[in-house]
């Protein structure tokens, strides 16, 4: 269901949705917020095709940064699955824009770097360097290991960038991901030299890898890299390292990560993406750290 708006539902459409529309034939003189409600409804089920299968609901229109404009969040489920977006509405109830709101007057991306607490984080490069990479991952995901063999190609050509790793292990679908970044954080701890190592050889080994045999394969892998075992292993039975992993979650979540990997350079989000696409971004801030010295 994600990106619904932008790209619309591959469904067949349904019948109820044309003839709502009809029924709700637009008038100025009908603007009141019940009102914008029931059309924008009416015109979001017409042009996507959302019959009665599909539950919209339409939340009452609200005040937006806009002058003359509502704001009216707005929810669409399906078959167990949903999807939520904020589309603006002009008072007289004629015009509706779908899409993000932007500030031009701010910097977009400030907020999730302020989001990003970066101290005791698995990383690479300098502690305070004015470009960071952050990687949202789960050890367990095959995105997340291609994106690692992209990151360990990248990493050595930019000294003066600090990649940082923040665990975020979608517990649901992959049972043994919580334990590998419990490990991964332990093996940071007890020696950052060794970390990347270790991090490499979890998703080398990722195929290898299940549930029934994941302490044992993490354990293995820990002595392979020059880690001990007994160190590691009680530093991930420590709650303090679990509560750590989970607080890599919460920042996720309120980052709107839902898919990994999921990086920001310099707060500015890329999911997926290429190789391509990452230098560019580390290039671009390298030129505005240059242009303009952060404090």
């Amino acid at each position: 269901m994600r990106r619904a708006f932008q790209a619309g539902m591959i469904v067949c459409a349904l019948a109820g949705g044309a003839a709502l529309w009809a029924r709700q034939a637009p008038s100025a003189a009908s603007a009141t917020p019940a009102n914008i409600q029931t059309r924008v409804e009416a015109y979001l089920r017409h042009y996507y095709a959302w019959g009665q299968a599909f539950t919209v609901q339409v939340s009452p229109p609200a005040a937006s940064p806009i002058p003359d404009v509502y704001s009216v969040p707005v929810v669409i489920s399906y078959k167990g699955q949903s999807d939520k977006a904020i589309i603006y509405v002009s008072h007289d109830g004629k015009y509706m824009i779908r899409g993000s709101l932007s500030d031009l007057m701010i910097d977009p991306f400030a907020q999730a770097r302020a989001k990003l607490d970066l101290a005791g984080h698995p990383h690479i490069g300098p502690a305070k360097a004015c470009v960071n990479v952050v990687e949202f991952a789960d050890f367990q995901c095959p995105h997340c290991k291609e994106a690692n063999e992209v990151l360990t190609q990248i990493e050595p050509k930019y000294p003066d960038v600090r990649f940082t790793f923040m665990a975020y292990p979608l517990t649901q679908i992959h049972p043994w991901a919580f334990n590998a970044a419990l490990a991964a954080r332990c093996a940071y701890k007890q020696n950052p030299a060794d970390y990347t190592k270790y991090r490499d050889e979890i998703f080398e080994q990722q195929d290898q890898i299940t549930a029934d045999n994941a302490s044992d394969k993490l354990t293995n892998l820990a002595t392979q890299a020059g880690l001990n075992a007994s160190t590691l292993t009680a530093c991930m039975a420590d709650p303090a390292t679990h509560k750590e992993i989970e607080a890599d979650q919460n920042v996720g979540k309120s980052l709107e990560v839902n898919s990994t990997p999921t990086l920001f350079v310099n707060g500015r989000p890329m999911v997926g993406g290429t190789e391509q696409l990452l230098e560019q971004y580390i290039s671009y801030e390298q030129e505005e750290c240059k242009a303009h010295p952060r404090q």
